[in-house]
């Protein structure tokens, strides 16, 4: 517990017991799968957290493996580099999605700014894609790549749900409910918030912690 205290970031977020920061804004879906990651660390041969020689925190935050064994995670690399102008710590920061089907391929999450994390949400290989959904800063946002590249990145809203191959999301207090087939997220016609209830489609509420 002693040596998780001393880190900088935890889970793809600002240790709250080191530096006090705020939690990100809660997002539907859940946390990603702890195995999932260890297996995809265990394929590249390393640790899904650990220090680089360049005294890097890196940790897989996220991750999936397609049927033919390609690999995706998303990982945060952090360390204190010192201090600003303000005398405030300097944190460098910055949170990848990588790509390994044998030409491994990386590139910066869609984010504000990755020192106020991403909370990933979801990670799965869908047909022959892998769809990441994150929640950053401001934002809620779907991901898809394996078959493309560089990354498509869609702003969602923070309610949400996966459901038969279309992805749903309302924005607060708002009746329509936008959709987007999966894996594609190619936008479809909406529907209402009255249309989605009925057929038990409606996005939850997100969870504040979960």
């Amino acid at each position: 517990m002693e040596e998780k205290n001393k880190r900088t970031f935890i889970g793809g977020r600002l240790n709250p017991i080191k530096y006090g920061m705020w939690p990100l804004r809660a997002s539907a879906g859940q946390k990603p799968d702890q195995d999932e990651r260890e297996k995809v660390a265990s394929l590249m041969g390393r640790q899904s957290f650990f220090v680089d020689d360049q005294g890097y925190e890196c940790e897989i935050i996220g991750a999936a493996i397609n049927p033919a064994g390609s690999v995706a995670y998303v990982e945060s690399r952090a360390k204190e580099a010192g201090v600003d102008q303000f005398n405030q710590k300097h944190i460098d920061i910055s949170i990848k999605v990588h790509l390994d089907d044998g030409n491994h391929r990386s590139i910066d999450i869609e984010s504000y700014n990755p020192y106020f994390g991403c909370d990933v949400r979801l990670f799965e290989w869908i047909s022959e894609s892998f769809i990441l959904i994150y929640r950053e800063k401001h934002k809620t946002y779907a991901c898809r790549f394996g078959d493309l590249w560089p990354p498509l990145f869609v702003a969602i809203e923070d309610r949400w749900l996966l459901q038969d191959s279309v992805l749903l999301y309302i924005r607060y207090k708002e009746n329509k409910v936008r959709r987007r087939t999966i894996p594609e997220l190619t936008e479809i016609e909406s529907i209402t918030a009255d249309e989605a209830d009925q057929q038990g489609i409606l996005p939850p509420e997100p969870k504040l912690f979960s």
